[in-house]
């Protein structure tokens, strides 16, 4: 994960410019490894570089920014599915892409087409004098866009002061800038726009105060729609008050064997990449800057609540771990409060008891590995203190009061002083995908109409969540997390899985006919107990605010924290 930063002001008369310390501080945070800058003079005024690495890919750390050529070039994420090689990073492998590009745009297009996995980008083309910047389709990492005077500016992250307006940039397509002016904007979709990214887009406007003109789209093959020919339905099967009875007989149904094995070549791959793609050393010995030592120390964590989506996402990786190598699960507790149940010891939180239990059915199966439950206890002092004087910043310019949930715990979880990794694996999107989330539940039962208008019901509510997901979640905890030195990495939120799971039926995935912990996910949960898992697979859904005990039920999840 890198930290990376581009500011354009329209100012010919400025001749000096400085990130802030406090801004260069936390972008440091994302990227360690190494840092640089540069000026560029456009006529109209300057553009100002910076580029912080956390290297993960290829031999060595490339330093950023890149110029190759007639561009400039600024790179956060990870590419997959390339034919780069592995002694390449991707950001090397796409500047030289670019600069075949000889600065067409509709070459540059052809290259964003073909562009899988998690990424924010800066190019500025000197030659026209345009600036381009995009985040990936998915939106799973953060770009923020900020309204200065005389100009505007993208970074991976920000720091609050008064007088800049801010928004997460919208991951609708590639964005073009003519910096001779900056009040008019061209923005090539990944797809054509809906109702919600048509308003998007409007606030960008308002926000930064220009005008978007949309273009011809991207489409990348995984973003379009199909429909599979699979034709089961969830709801025609009995219930069975054996639950292991019930998903044998589920598993037994050739087309949701065949769904499920599907499932397990999908998500495997998607592991498999980022799992493989990092660097050889772990944040220990990287500080001893002797990178032919030979490190078995862990590269990989799971932030490890010990529900269904992590479980899952332990036991598939440890197929690409080397053997003499640990793997983190890292389970974050917070101190109880008045109201909760003070009769629990103090770290005895629900989503602890459960990640006990998950540990032991992943040793069960998994013997030869060695698993390290690392347990971050967060005082309610310790969280106070760090949300105002560090948090708050990363969370921005988010603000509700489960932004500072969840925001805080991935935050004290990719902090564990024990961790030796530089990679963690995060079950985002699985609940958006299957079905997990109780609202689910309660639009199915709220439903007075027929069979099909409760699978509508349910239907509008998971693409509502869908495609929000970026603003709600993605952006902000690759913001917490990468401030640990860490790379957030989603494999449940990856093209092709993406374009499978979401071209199956919404009665094809979950089942509210079936009880909480069973019905819930159970596309999900039956392919965990395929793959061995048992007590984990009925396991009731649990947020993390709630299961690490950060928050409690009587707190308005929407309403403005007042802390941020």
């Amino acid at each position: 994960m890198c930290g990376i930063f581009c500011s354009v002001v329209d100012n010919v008369h400025l001749n000096s410019y400085k990130i802030s310390s406090a801004l260069k501080r936390i972008l440091k945070n994302r990227g360690p490894d190494v840092q640089d800058e540069m000026v560029i003079d456009y006529g109209f005024g300057k553009i100002f570089f910076a580029g912080c690495v956390l290297w993960q890919q290829g031999e060595s750390v490339q330093k950023q920014p890149v110029v190759e050529d007639d561009f400039i070039f600024l790179f956060n994420g990870d590419i997959y599915n390339t034919s780069k090689p592995e002694s390449m990073s991707d950001t090397t492998w796409l500047a030289e892409r670019l600069a075949e590009c000889r600065c067409e745009e509709q070459n540059i297009l052809k290259i964003f087409k073909r562009l899988d996995g998690p990424h924010c980008l800066v190019i500025y083309d000197k030659r026209d004098q345009i600036l381009y910047f995009s985040r990936d389709a998915l939106g799973r990492n953060s770009l923020i866009i900020e309204r200065i005077p005389n100009g505007f500016q993208l970074l991976s992250t920000s720091h609050f002061e008064n007088e800049k307006i801010s928004l997460e940039l919208p991951p609708l397509g590639l964005y073009r800038i003519k910096l001779n002016d900056l009040t008019s904007c061209v923005l090539h979709p990944w797809q054509h726009l809906n109702n919600y990214a048509t308003q998007l887009v409007r606030n960008l406007d308002l926000a930064i105060g220009w005008k978007t003109t949309v273009e011809s789209p991207i489409l990348p093959d995984w973003i379009l729609n199909c429909k599979l020919k699979f034709s089961y339905n969830f709801y025609q099967f009995p219930y069975m008050k054996n639950k292991e009875d019930l998903y044998k007989n589920l598993i037994g149904q050739s087309e949701i064997k065949e769904t499920l094995s599907i499932i397990h070549t999908l998500l495997s791959d998607s592991i498999k990449n980022r799992v493989k793609n990092t660097a050889p050393l772990c944040r220990l010995c990287l500080q001893q800057l002797n990178i032919s030592l030979a490190c078995k120390h862990a590269k990989l964590c799971i932030l490890f609540s010990g529900g269904i989506d992590c479980t899952i996402l332990a036991l598939l990786a440890s197929q690409y771990v080397p053997e003499n190598e640990p793997i983190e699960l890292i389970n974050v507790a917070f101190e109880s409060v008045k109201g909760q149940n003070i009769s629990e010891k103090l770290w005895d939180v629900p989503d602890r008891k459960t990640s006990l239990v998950s540990i032991n059915e992943l040793k069960h199966l998994c013997p030869e590995r060695r698993w390290n439950l690392l347990e971050v206890n967060v005082s309610r002092f310790e969280l106070q203190q760090y949300l105002t004087s560090r948090i708050k910043h990363l969370i921005y310019p988010l603000d509700t009061v489960l932004d500072e949930s969840l925001g805080c715990a991935f935050w004290f979880a990719s902090h564990c002083l024990q961790s030796t990794a530089r990679v963690a694996l995060i079950g985002s999107g699985a609940d958006e995908l299957f079905g997990g989330y109780n609202r689910y539940r309660n639009s199915f039962k709220r439903c007075l109409g027929n069979d099909l208008d409760h699978q509508l019901a349910v239907q509008k509510e998971l693409e509502l969540d869908w495609q929000r997901i970026s603003s709600r979640n993605l952006a902000r905890d690759d913001r917490v997390i990468a401030d640990n030195g860490k790379t957030a990495r989603s494999p449940f939120i990856e093209e092709n899985f993406v374009k499978f799971i979401r071209s199956l039926e919404v009665y094809q995935k979950c089942c509210f006919g079936f009880p909480e912990g069973v019905g819930d996910k159970l596309l999900l949960r039956l392919y965990g107990y395929q793959i061995g898992l048992r007590d984990v697979v009925f396991l009731k859904k649990r947020a993390i605010q709630f299961g690490s005990r950060i928050a409690n039920k009587k707190q308005n999840a929407t309403h403005q924290s007042d802390y941020l």
